[in-house]
């Protein structure tokens, strides 16, 4: 069926131009002259625009042009564009209002064959009941606002990895990845905004909603990271990696004078020290990089949020021995 979109387009705003009366079907107004005008421009841009295989942008025109004009025609239209994508939430929302605002004006065929496509396309969607403890949330699925709490219905979206977040200001927002099926039915609870919260549904790869830790605990306090630990141990590699290329140097240049005839027993020996000093400098270094960067880690990991309430340090040591470092602390 996808085949004949080329011969829809041609006619679907030619034929709801022709008959006016099916552009006020149901609650829609009756379009103006300048907008049926306009339709037609973004229609026939439409059509360019889907003939050069952009089909976002043409999805995009004659969307507008449903919107100036709102004839039923227009919605197999955008069903077919959606199915190309592939957008399968899309073209599913148009091919069953394409039958509903068409009813018994819709050929037995062409019903026929939107309906199959229905019945396809159902099986390639999943349902999302997303939820909030504190109504007025707004809810995005894959960064796209679909609403706020309580949404109206649930939300339909394609299968694989889908994005939810819940915001409301003053708070951080919520946000969870979920993994879903065809046919999938998922609740999707978003604690945001504070308050105790029960213990939220596992998301399909393993993650749950942030905040809804251990109870008692901070509820949207972010983690204060230690920033001097960590631009100490970036200089530190940086220096590491100064010292380590200096030392690579020498070491090149001593085994070039050992290549090179007539070079004197003190010039060796000068060359040598200067390798073996670096060389050792570059260890010292790699050694207190090591250390600051895990020292940073601890500091991260145990750094209480953010928040007025300030957790307790956890006791931590440090040290380094003969080609080691070694960590005690109780975590």
């Amino acid at each position: 069926m996808r085949s004949s979109i080329l011969l829809a387009l041609s006619c679907a705003l030619c034929v709801a131009l022709a008959a006016p009366s099916a552009l006020a079907a149901g609650p829609k107004k009756q379009p103006t002259k300048e907008e049926m005008q306009e339709a037609q421009r973004r229609y026939q841009r439409g059509r360019e625009l889907y003939e050069d295989n952009d089909f976002t942008a043409a999805l995009v025109e004659i969307r507008r042009a449903y919107e100036l004009a709102p004839s039923y025609k227009l919605l197999f239209d955008i069903g077919q564009i959606c199915y190309q994508l592939p957008d399968y939430p899309c073209a599913l929302r148009s091919f069953k209002q394409y039958l509903e605002e068409g009813g018994g004006e819709i050929n037995p065929q062409r019903r026929a064959e939107v309906e199959n496509d229905v019945r396809k396309l159902e099986g390639r969607v999943a349902t999302l009941k997303i939820t909030t403890r504190r109504p007025g949330a707004e809810i995005l699925v894959d960064d796209v606002v679909v609403g706020k709490t309580p949404l109206d219905a649930p939300v339909i979206v394609g299968a694989g990895k889908r994005k939810v977040t819940a915001r409301v200001e003053g708070a951080e927002p919520v946000t969870r990845v979920i993994e879903v099926a065809g046919t999938d039915v998922v609740d999707v609870a978003l604690d945001v905004g504070g308050g105790s919260t029960a213990a939220a549904p596992s998301s399909g790869d393993g993650t749950s909603a942030p905040g809804s830790g251990e109870p008692g605990g901070d509820k949207g306090a972010g983690r204060k990271v230690p920033v001097v630990p960590w631009i100490i141990t970036g200089a530190l590699a940086v220096g590491t990696g100064i010292v380590g290329g200096l030392a690579l140097r020498a070491s090149s240049d001593y085994r070039s004078q050992l290549d090179t005839f007539g070079t004197t027993r003190p010039t060796l020996d000068e060359s040598y020290g200067n390798m073996r000093n670096l060389a050792i400098a570059t260890d010292v270094l790699l050694g207190a990089t090591a250390v600051a960067g895990v020292t940073s880690l601890i500091l991260t990991l145990t750094a209480g949020p953010s928040g007025p309430k300030k957790a307790g340090l956890v006791p931590v040591h440090v040290g380094v021995g003969p080609g080691n470092v070694w960590i005690k602390g109780t975590f």
